[in-house]
This record gives C-alpha cells, structure tokens and sequence, in this order.
C-alpha cells in the first residue's frame, strides 16, 4: 500500500494514527479483505469458486488461516457461511 502511494511505511503508519484510527494499516487491510470474502461467499454465481480460490483472490496466504480469520470475525466457517447464506437467500453473519 506505502509503495503503491508512494510514501514510506512508517509515513502511512503516521497517516493512519493521525486520523486517529485505533486500526492499525495490517488490521484494516485484513478485515476488509474479510468483507470481501465474506460478499463473493454469498454470491450464488460463485457457488462453483471454490472457498480457498476465493481467499487467494482477496490475498489470504492460505486455507487455514482464512478460515480462522473468518470464524474469529463471523463466527461461522466460510463454508458454514456459504451453505446457510446460499440456502437462506441472503447474507448471515453479518455482526461486528
């Protein structure tokens, strides 16, 4: 992200804390790839990606660490999330 903007890492770090964001730059970019997990998860037209191809397209590292980032913040695996959203017709597990 500092690179992408041209500025330093600890230059965004100061932006961040400047704005008086309790997030730091790690935990925001993770919960908001998280969100967008969680969105295409929900998505009937994705049903056939499978749950880790879709992790590694919001930039997860790897299966098992998307699940327990995910369960920590939802409560629900992403492949618990998916069966209930898709048969239910909408998106759970949508509490902070």
């Amino acid at each position: 992200m500092a690179a992408r903007h041209h500025v330093s890492v600890r230059t965004l770090h100061q932006l961040f804390r400047r704005q008086g964001d309790i997030e730091t730059v790690r935990a925001r970019i993770r919960r908001r790839r998280l969100e967008r997990c969680h969105s295409d998860l929900a998505r009937p037209e994705l049903m056939d990606h499978p749950v880790h191809a879709i992790a590694a397209r919001w930039g997860f590292s790897g299966p098992a660490v998307f699940s327990r980032s995910f369960r920590e913040r939802y409560g629900l695996t992403p492949t618990e999330f998916r069966a209930l959203s898709v048969k239910g017709g909408r998106a759970v597990g949508t509490s902070s």
